[in-house]
Order: structure tokens, then C-alpha cells, then sequence
């Protein structure tokens, strides 16, 4: 009799955890189907002109936002944030849009001219103005210093001036190898004398 009341008290307890847990189940697959039926904005951003800019240049950006859950024409927040490689913001720009189901348009950025070289983070977020639907994208991107004019000057001498000590110690060697010359009896006598 207490065999059988121990096995019906732990089969009471292991139906009541499958209960249990079928229960929070449930509630965690409802809970991710309404956060994803939230989350119906996405947003893509493309450079056009490559990916490698000098500091004070502009680019352009195609951006492209869709709305799968239209419902008639909604305004959203778009913000562009330059970031460096440690995640300093370095330039944030922001503008609404109005969209249905799909907007695409372009935007022009302005590289700050104090950045330095190096590899820097273009995040594209999009928020609806209620704050409930968000998406962001990211794209990388190279800034190179340019060599000035008075740099130009110097790397050009510098470069001159070893061609010229270059072609200097040619013909010096040329001349020294050209005084070095023997005859084949010189020779030939250099080789008895080793061999004596």
C-alpha cells in the first residue's frame, strides 16, 4: 500500500512539471509570435561611391526602409550615426520619412575633416515615431589622409635624389669592375702560382 501511494505521489508531481512547464511554454511561444509581429520594420543602406573616402568628403547613401505590416502611410525616424572602430560617435544625423509599404531614398553624408585614417561604422536606425517598431543596419567604411602638395614635393626629391646617388654608384662600380680586366696569360699565370 505505500508502494503504490510513494508511485502515484511522484507520478502526481511529474504530471503536475509537465503541466507546469507546457504552461510557460506556451506563454514564451506567444510572447516571441507578438514581439515579432512588432518588429515589421527592416531597413538596408547601401554607399554608392565605394567605400573609401578622404576626411571633408561627402558621400551618398541609398537607403531603403520597408514596412511589412502596412498599415497606410506611417512616419519614421531614420538616424545616421558615424561611429569609430571603439564605438565613438563621431557623427549622428537624423530625419523622418514617411512610408507605406516600401521607401527608398538617398541621403548625403558629410566625412568631418578632422577624421583621422582608419575604419569607421556608418548605423542606420529606424524607429516609428510611437517608438514601437525599430530596426538597424550597419556598413563599414576607409578613410584615407591625402598626401598634400609640399608632400608630393618632398617624396619627389627624395625620390630623385636616389635615383641620381643610385645611378651615381653604378657607374662607379662599372668603372672600378672596367680597371679589374685581365688578360688570359695573367690569368693563366695567376692559376700556376696558386698551384705551386
Amino acid at each position: 500500500m505505500g508502494l503504490h501511494q510513494s508511485f502515484t505521489s511522484r507520478l502526481g508531481k511529474i504530471f503536475t512539471f509537465l503541466f507546469v512547464a507546457c504552461v510557460l511554454f506556451s506563454i514564451l511561444c506567444v510572447v516571441t509570435v507578438i514581439s515579432e509581429s512588432n518588429a515589421s520594420l527592416a531597413i538596408s543602406v547601401s554607399i554608392v561611391e565605394g567605400d573609401t573616402f578622404r576626411p571633408g568628403q561627402s558621400f551618398h547613401i541609398i537607403t531603403e526602409i520597408r514596412n511589412s505590416k502596412s498599415s497606410g502611410r506611417v512616419d519614421v525616424k531614420v538616424t545616421y550615426e558615424v561611429t569609430d572602430v571603439n564605438d565613438n560617435s563621431i557623427l549622428v544625423e537624423s530625419v523622418t520619412v514617411a512610408i507605406e509599404t516600401l521607401s527608398s531614398f538617398s541621403e548625403e553624408i558629410k566625412i568631418p575633416e578632422t577624421l583621422t585614417e582608419g575604419i569607421y561604422v556608418l548605423r542606420a536606425s529606424v524607429v516609428s515615431l510611437d517608438g514601437i517598431n525599430c530596426a538597424e543596419t550597419s556598413v563599414s567604411f576607409n578613410v584615407v589622409r591625402v598626401v598634400t602638395e609640399s608632400e608630393q614635393r618632398i617624396i619627389e626629391f627624395i625620390m630623385g635624389g636616389a635615383l641620381i646617388v643610385t645611378i651615381v654608384v653604378l657607374v662607379f662600380e662599372h668603372r672600378r669592375i672596367s680597371k679589374l680586366k685581365v688578360s688570359g696569360s695573367d690569368l693563366k699565370r695567376f692559376v700556376i702560382e696558386k698551384k705551386k
